[in-house]
């Protein structure tokens, strides 16, 4: 059966506060756990209502605090720090905790770029409606989004400037060889006769994975380096099949002998149908401020969320509305099961936004019940 992990935002609500998102990431881990899930992830974002700036430090927490689930980021962001510190983070982690620790890495080169070309590109004035989406064997999959009036450029471009490293952006291939060869005990930089050693975490079952939007680098370099991979349907969910295969079709035995495909996705389950649509009400002007590179707001409570709030913003973000699970445990579980058949995922990595930290819990364990 595929399985199923959890990635978390770690999501800063309306009227609460970093550490109380920071004791509920515990919590839900805690409770993922409970419920089977095969590994807990933490995303990395800056300067937003989000409190996983330092992934490290909440795996940390939350490694200390469970037993037996995976822990991981999804992901480090490879282009933001010097491959050698990352190594020493998270082989530290598996040193304190063997046979548990992921390291999921990811390549955001280029973001600040991209929404600078996006601002003087003309805009895609079609819209699609959320039931207008093109569909493969029961999964959504929409054409890749416009950023044109999508974005705050001036605040995303500062933001990340603020916490890059200076000068070129690093080679991303480059710096995901240096962290294996520096695990396994086999990098040796130029000019030296003997490796240098990661102390600690040489020698460790640190697990890297390559997360990835497109079937560019990241898909292709998890492949040849024989790595395990995630393809972010919940992010670029028009690419995800074009992604999926590119990494299958560039996989050589490595690090893994078989390719591991994990797909991601957004979702939200809940009793009944009506409380469901309730609880993503949220989502919507939560996305936007990401989409526009103005950071994640805090989110709101479904009634904070008008109706006319709700139309605006569906027609604006329709291809997420509609590459989101909402719904009952057997609604969301099916689409579940039609995205891991057509991409024929070992993994299903979900993530759920909600206001109340309680609905995201029931959320996992309504869809963790379903699934088994």
């Amino acid at each position: 059966m595929t399985e199923l992990g959890v990635l978390d935002l770690v999501p800063i609500r309306k009227g609460g506060t970093a550490r109380q998102a920071l004791d509920e990431a515990v919590d839900l881990a805690r409770r993922v756990e409970e419920f089977g899930y095969r590994r807990y992830w933490v995303a990395e974002h800056h300067f937003s209502a989000l409190a996983s700036a330092a992934p490290a430090i909440v795996a940390a927490q939350v490694l200390s605090a469970t037993e037996r689930i995976r822990v991981g980021a999804g992901a480090v962001q490879l282009s933001q720090r010097v491959a050698a510190r990352v190594a020493e983070e998270w082989g530290t982690l598996s040193t304190l905790h063997p046979g548990r620790v992921d390291l999921g890495l990811g390549r955001s080169a280029g973001r600040a770029d991209q929404y600078r070309e996006a601002l003087n590109r003309a805009p895609v004035e079609t819209a699609v409606g959320v039931d207008e989406h093109p569909v493969v064997d029961g999964v959504v999959i929409p054409e890749p989004r416009d950023l044109r009036g999508l974005v705050d450029s001036a605040r995303a471009a500062a933001g990340l400037a603020l916490i890059a490293p200076p000068g070129d952006v690093p080679d991303y291939p480059s710096q995901v060889q240096q962290i294996l060869s520096l695990r396994d005990g086999t990098f040796t930089p130029e000019g030296l006769v003997a490796p240098l050693h990661l102390t600690p975490g040489e020698g460790t079952d640190l697990l890297p994975w390559i997360l990835g939007n497109s079937p560019g680098i990241s898909a292709q370099l998890a492949g040849q380096l024989g790595l395990p991979f995630v393809a972010n349907y919940h992010l670029a969910p028009g690419t995800t099949i074009q992604t999926a295969h590119a990494y299958r079709d560039a996989f050589t035995p490595g690090v893994l002998e078989t390719p591991y495909l994990a797909v991601s996705a957004d979702v939200l389950a809940a009793a009944t149908e009506d409380e469901a649509r309730r609880q993503a009400k949220p989502f919507l002007p939560w996305v936007d401020s990401v989409a526009r590179g103005a950071g994640a707001i805090p989110v709101p409570g479904p009634d904070d969320v008008s109706a006319a709030a709700i139309r605006d913003l569906t027609a604006r973000h329709s291809a997420r509305v509609a590459t989101r699970f909402v719904g009952t445990a057997t609604r969301v579980t099916n689409r579940l099961r039609a995205l891991a058949d057509l991409t024929g995922a070992d993994e299903l990595i979900v993530t759920t936004l909600a206001h109340r930290h309680e609905d995201r819990v029931r959320s996992h364990q309504l869809i963790a019940s379903a699934w088994r």
